[in-house]
C-alpha cells in the first residue's frame, strides 16, 4: 500500500524501483489525490493493483483490498441479509419472508431464506413447505455439509426461492455455536446469490455476530414509543460493531396501526439517527389470510400497496436497481508491472 503526492512522471519512476525489490505477483494499491482518468488508466496498465483518492474511507479501503485479492476460481460467496426483529411481535419473521419472495420474484435473483429460530421458526410454514430436516441438523455437524447434504435439507418455493427452513422444536437449543453457523453459512453462500437471516429475538452471542458479520443488518421496528426506544438501543450497539461506514438498515412495519398514538416517522428518524428505508403498511386481514393460505403478500394480492415496500427494500439490500439479474464481474488479478522476477 503506497500513499503519494508524487507527479505522474516521478510516480512512474519510483513505481519502477519499487518493482525491482518486490516479488513476482506483488499487489500494489496506490493512494492519491489526482484525479485523472488517464493517469488512472496508465497506473492500471502499468500493473498497479488500484488506485483510491483521498480521503478515503474504511469500507472503501476493505473492499479495494478485497477486490485485489479475489481469486477467480474462487466460489462466488452469495450477499447476507440479517433480519432482526428490535422488539418481539414486530413482524420481523414476515418482512424476511417477503424480502426473499420480493428478491426471487421481482428481482429475479437466486435466494435462500434461513429459518434461524430453532424453536418458533415459521419460514417453512408461511411458504406452505413441511420440514423434516431442518438447519438445525446441518447446525449439528457441519462439518458434514456437503452439495448432497444441503440438496436433501433444502426446500424449493420456486426456480429462484429456497428456504432452509427449522422443525420449530422446544426441543430444539436455541444457543447456536457461533462457528458452526460461520461454517454452515459459508456453504450456503456458495450455493445462491443472496442468503436472508431470519433471526429470533434475542440477545445472544451468535444473534449479535450474526448482524455484525452480515453484509446487510435489517432492523425492523414499528411506530410506537417503546419499539423506538429498542430500536435506537439495537441499531447504535450494531452500528458501534460494524464500524462507520457500514450502518444496518431500518424497516418500520405495521405503519398506520394506531394512527391516533403511533410516533411519526419523520420524528422516529430523528430519535434512532437512521432514515427507514422501508416503511409496509399495517394490514393484518391481508396477511393474516396470506399466512394462512402459505402464500406472501405479492401472491396473495399482486397490487397490495406492502409490495412496493419490500421491492424497494430487496433493491437497496441487494445493490439490485433492474428487474433482471446481473453477472458478476471477474476481477483481474494478474499484473505487469510487479509480475517481475525479484532480481
Amino acid at each position: 500500500m503506497v500513499e503519494t503526492d508524487d507527479a505522474v512522471d516521478d510516480l512512474f519512476g519510483k513505481l519502477d524501483q519499487l518493482a525491482e525489490n518486490c516479488d513476482a505477483g506483488t499487489r500494489v494499491l496506490l493512494i492519491g489525490s489526482n484525479n485523472d482518468i488517464v493517469q488512472y488508466r496508465s497506473l492500471i496498465s502499468g500493473g498497479v493493483s488500484d488506485y483510491l483518492l483521498r480521503p478515503l474511507s474504511t469500507t472503501a479501503l476493505i473492499d479495494a483490498v478485497e477486490r485485489i485479492f479475489v481469486d477467480p476460481s474462487a466460489p462466488t460467496m452469495g450477499k447476507t441479509i440479517a433480519v432482526f426483529g428490535a422488539e418481539g411481535g414486530v413482524g420481523a419473521s414476515t418482512v424476511a419472508q417477503n424480502l426473499a419472495w420480493a428478491i426471487g420474484n421481482r428481482l429475479d435473483e437466486d435466494v435462500i431464506l434461513v429459518d434461524l429460530d430453532l424453536c418458533f421458526g415459521t419460514d417453512a410454514f408461511a411458504y406452505n413447505l413441511e420440514v423434516s430436516q431442518g438447519i438445525e441438523d446441518m447446525l449439528a455437524t457441519p462439518e458434514r455439509v456437503d452439495e448432497q447434504l444441503y440438496d436433501r435439507f433444502v426446500l424449493r418455493h420456486n426456480d429462484r426461492i429456497s428456504i432452509l427452513g427449522s422443525r420449530a422444536s422446544l426441543a430444539n437449543v436455541s444457543d447456536i455455536d457461533t462457528g458452526a453457523l460461520e461454517q454452515v453459512l459459508n456453504f450456503i453462500r456458495q450455493q445462491t446469490a443472496f442468503v436472508v437471516l431470519d433471526l429470533p429475538h434475542m440477545w445472544s452471542a451468535w444473534v449479535q455476530q450474526s448482524l455484525v458479520d452480515a453484509d446487510e443488518a435489517v432492523i425492523v421496528g414499528t411506530l410506537d414509543l417503546a419499539a423506538l426506544r429498542d430500536t435506537k438501543s439495537v441499531v447504535e450497539t450494531v452500528d458501534g460493531r460494524r464500524g462507520g461506514d457500514s450502518k444496518s438498515r431500518v424497516v418500520l412495519n405495521h405503519a398506520g396501526a394506531s394512527k391516533k398514538t403511533e410516533v411519526p416517522v419523520k420524528e422516529f428518524e430523528e430519535a434512532v439517527g437512521s432514515k427507514p428505508i422501508a416503511v409496509v403498511p399495517h394490514d393484518p386481514q391481508a396477511f393474516g389470510e396470506a399466512l394462512n393460505n402459505g402464500q406472501m403478500i405479492g401472491e396473495k394480492n399482486a397490487k397490495h400497496k406492502a409490495i412496493e415496500a419490500f421491492v424497494e427494500l430487496a433493491k437497496l439490500v441487494t445493490g439490485r436497481t433492474r428487474l433482471e439479474p446481473r453477472k458478476r464481474k471477474k476481477v483481474k488479478t494478474g499484473l505487469k508491472l510487479f509480475n517481475k522476477a525479484k532480481a
